[in-house]
Formats: structure tokens, C-alpha cells, sequence
């Protein structure tokens, strides 16, 4: 029996990815374990910089196994990775730009302070250069002010 459960697909997902990997540093090190048939590192869709996993798919679910089995744990450029088999299918850019879009706001405790303070500092700027040209404006269009000492 197989030391992992065997799922029905053949990707493996790659935790902890530096930000300077590329598709063919993985394909290199995966690839002594069977042929590959894509090696996929999702980019932010915003910032085009690695997202820090990846994705492996191999031919065969047995060279996925031995992957799995002697690459965790591993250190790869510059990185210990972790791997685990793939949940569901691959996403498309999209899906993921759908997905970052609805986290965008929630990642922290801060972002609805910051949102809010954005939004209303925007407010009083306005209401405020409103006011300073108004208050110009009424004053040239009278007379100027005296001054007494």
C-alpha cells in the first residue's frame, strides 16, 4: 500500500516557493522523479511577482508520490519547501483575480481604519479647498480690510 493516500490527480502543491523561483528551477528538481507535465507559479495578478506556492503535475500519480515523499521539507533556492497533494483543479487568472479581490480589504484588522481614514480625509480636503476659495472670493469681491494699530 502507498505511504500517502492517492488522490485522483497527479499535481502537487508547493508551499514556501522563494520569490526568485522560476518554472524551470522546479521542473529541474522535481523532474529526477518523472516526466512533468506542468510546473506552475501563480503570479499576483496586481504586483506580477510570485505568489510563494506552486504547482507540479507529473504524467503519472506513482513519480507524483515519489516526488512528494523525497522533495518535502527540502531546501530549494534558498527555501524549505512543503508539498502536498493539489486540492481541485487549476484556477485560471481570473478566478484568482476574483478571489484576491474579495481578500484585498479583509487581510488585516487595519484596512477598515485606513479605508475609512482614506475616504474621509478625501472628504475634508474637498470641503475644505471649497471653503478656502469661497472665503478668497468673499473677501475680493469687497473691499479690502483696513488694518488699525
Amino acid at each position: 500500500m502507498s505511504r500517502y493516500l492517492r488522490p485522483p490527480n497527479t499535481s502537487l502543491f508547493v508551499r514556501n516557493v522563494a520569490d526568485d523561483t522560476r518554472s524551470e528551477d522546479l521542473r529541474r528538481e522535481f523532474g529526477r522523479y518523472g516526466p512533468i507535465v506542468d510546473v506552475y507559479v501563480p503570479l499576483d495578478f496586481y504586483t506580477r511577482r510570485p505568489r510563494g506556492f506552486a504547482y507540479v503535475q507529473f504524467e503519472d500519480v506513482r513519480d507524483a508520490e515519489d516526488a512528494l515523499h523525497n522533495l518535502d521539507r527540502k531546501w530549494i533556492c534558498g527555501r524549505q519547501i512543503e508539498i502536498q497533494f493539489a486540492q481541485g483543479d487549476r484556477k485560471t487568472p481570473n478566478q484568482m483575480k476574483a478571489k484576491e479581490g474579495r481578500n484585498v480589504y479583509s487581510s488585516s484588522r487595519y484596512d477598515d481604519y485606513d479605508r475609512y481614514r482614506r475616504s474621509r480625509s478625501r472628504s475634508y480636503e474637498r470641503r475644505r479647498s471649497r471653503s478656502r476659495s469661497f472665503d478668497y472670493n468673499y473677501r475680493r469681491s469687497y473691499s479690502p480690510r483696513k488694518y488699525t494699530f
